[in-house]
């Protein structure tokens, strides 16, 4: 009788370490982390939530500075590091500007822009494995749009906090209670923003505790990402905008996008990964924070299927 060949005792050692593998506590989770993670396309996922979000969140603003009182957004703009300047804020401070945008063009704005909503939409259906909303839904889409920018505005605003100090000493204008005080506040509002989008975009197909615990995870990495970015961000657009002028300005711009869309998209995944697992840990959190429940698909009714109903029953 022949031996076994080279390729079927390779695939036989590698089911045996596989099951060796699972035997190890946690091994079968962390496994089935890095499948999920695997299986859907994050950088595709990731990507297409960042294009979107560049051709849909700066329209908004766009949209927010042709309003004749725009105090708030100027100071959030100044306090992300853009200067109001440089894009021509001042220029759409009067009545006639917004009326001069048009009512008609401000609904194309946002009915443009609403893509993003609707990219965020599909992804969390797709990743906790619910079913889509009605189209009765686009109201939805119209506040995730704008609740966006809203955080963006409030993030901009924590930037005046960096300067609090109880000793009154400060380094480079930050003090120590600041900086504190901006962290939790930065945490706060997209902890908040997390949970409230994905509870937009699929209602109560899934349980609020498991979206304030899928908030809260996404918060503490968008803080890491927005502390670090005040950090390094003002050095590589220095060095990138000097050598490669304003398409390196959105090179830099829509790479930043893409790490955020895909911490965005990495916690979502992970925390399905934890729900479902069979395991200790799943259970627990199932237990104490719920999981995805898909509500019961309803049937369209239409003028055909009505007809057919009809001429089925006429038949009998």
């Amino acid at each position: 009788m022949s031996s076994p060949s080279l390729g079927a005792r390779a695939k036989a050692r590698g089911l045996a370490i596989a099951d060796r593998a699972r035997q190890v506590p946690g091994a079968s989770l962390v496994l089935r982390i890095l499948r999920d993670l695997a299986v859907n396309d994050l950088t595709d996922r990731a990507m297409t939530l960042a294009a979107q979000a560049f051709t849909s969140v700066l329209p908004i603003v766009i949209l927010l500075t042709a309003l004749p009182n725009h105090t708030y957004l100027t100071k959030a703009l100044d306090g992300l590091g853009i200067d109001p300047s440089r894009v021509d804020v001042a220029s759409t401070s009067t009545p006639e500007s917004f009326t001069a945008f048009g009512i008609l063009g401000a609904l194309m704005t946002i009915g443009g822009a609403t893509s993003l909503s609707r990219a965020l939409g599909r992804m969390y259906v797709s990743v906790w494995e619910v079913n889509k909303l009605p189209i009765s839904g686009w109201w939805r889409w119209v506040v995730v749009i704008f609740a966006i920018p809203l955080g963006v505005v409030a993030q901009g605003l924590t930037a005046s906090l960096h300067d609090v100090s109880v000793t009154g000493i400060t380094i480079g204008g930050y003090g120590a209670l600041g900086v504190v005080l901006e962290v939790v506040a930065t945490f706060l509002i997209w902890s908040v923003m997390w949970t409230t989008l994905p509870r937009l975009l699929v209602s109560s197909q899934v349980p609020m505790r498991l979206l304030a615990l899928n908030g809260a995870v996404t918060g503490i990495f968008i803080t890491v990402l927005l502390v670090g970015s005040r950090l390094a961000l003002p050095t590589i657009m220095g060095e990138t905008t000097h050598h490669y002028g304003t398409l390196g300005m959105v090179f830099v711009a829509i790479s930043w996008l893409f790490f955020f869309a895909g911490i965005v998209v990495v916690c979502a995944v992970v925390i399905h990964s934890l729900i479902s697992d069979e395991g200790i840990v799943g259970t627990w959190m199932r237990t104490h924070v719920g999981a995805p429940r898909p509500s019961q698909r309803v049937q369209r009714t239409d003028f055909f299927t009505l007809e057919s109903a009809a001429d089925q029953s006429a038949g009998g």
